[in-house]
């Protein structure tokens, strides 16, 4: 039995507490996973995983074997760091999870440039507005928006966000240029589905803070599609300034409302807070830091 890479499955699935998942994210079998666990009970002469056909559940000695092996295998990652360090060669396998439109708009050219810089490590991503579990998704580290969720993992701001509410000349030029928030009522407004807020739009100024409910004939999932539909005149929407800002540049969109502040955030770099973070994923958080301050 390979004792490392058995002290690895069992560690995968302690976290994902899922012998499925385990299997998915270290790209082996379910039977192989079965069976180093199995050796490893065998060679420890200890259950460490109670399990059924619905659930496990983790024994005592497996939650204090686990912590042990933990520890063990990231002194090894970051030893390894520290002498690939030495041949100024970078590598390995980083999964990542960044927004859809976010990703497309400011992340793909960062995480092009890096992957050009360091070959040799390899970047899984994951372009998606869903909220991934890290631990179950074996996710290295994910960029957020809004509410990260989970006191196990580290935040650090990575760069922030504002709303706009904007239309295209055309179509204030044939529906004419609400003056107030509350004009909204009697526009089509497009509905992002993936926002917290929904359809409920939320005005601040120095006086008055209130919620103006919109509607429309076009909703969806995408904020850059719902952007491209308004440059095309089809209505107003809110969304955030890097989807519309080369927008505003150009002349295609016109922003409304300059007295009122809309929703407003941070992106996070979120990652599972362990004692020593792997190199690599350390090398991708700074890269990341110090390329989207000189562009955001």
């Amino acid at each position: 039995m390979d004792k490392l890479q058995a002290m690895k499955v069992f560690c995968r699935v302690y976290e994902a507490e899922s012998f499925k998942i385990a299997s998915e994210s270290l790209d082996i079998s379910r039977p192989m996973v079965t069976r180093y666990i199995n050796a490893l009970e065998e060679s420890l002469g200890a259950k460490l995983l109670h399990r059924n056909t619905r659930n496990i559940s983790v024994t005592h000695a497996g939650q204090q074997y686990y912590q042990r092996c933990s520890n063990i295998l990231e002194a090894i990652e970051e030893a390894e760091g520290e002498l690939t360090d030495l041949t100024h060669q970078p590598k390995g396998h980083i999964r990542i999870s960044v927004p859809m439109d976010f990703g497309l708009s400011h992340m793909v050219p960062i995480l092009s440039e890096f992957s050009k810089i360091y070959p040799e490590i390899t970047l899984e991503i994951d372009f998606s507005d869903k909220r991934v579990d890290l631990t179950e998704s074996g996710i290295d580290l994910a960029v957020r928006g809004g509410d990260l969720g989970g006191d196990q993992f580290i935040a650090r701001p990575l760069c922030s966000m504002r709303g706009y509410v904007c239309a295209s000349p055309e179509y204030l030029s044939r529906m004419g240029s609400p003056k107030h928030p509350k004009d909204l009522t009697d526009h089509n407004c497009m509905v992002y589905t993936n926002a917290p807020y929904g359809n409920r739009w939320t005005f601040k100024s120095e006086h008055e803070e209130f919620d103006v409910q919109i509607s429309g004939s076009l909703m969806g999932n995408n904020g850059s599609a719902l952007t491209r539909l308004s440059v095309a005149g089809a209505g107003i929407i809110m969304q955030p300034d890097f989807l519309v800002d080369k927008y505003i540049e150009k002349g295609e969109l016109v922003t409304l409302f300059e007295d009122y502040e809309t929703f407003s955030g941070q992106f996070y770099v979120v990652y599972a807070e362990r004692k020593l973070l792997p190199k690599k994923v350390r090398l991708l958080i700074d890269f990341l830091f110090e390329r989207l301050q000189l562009t955001i």
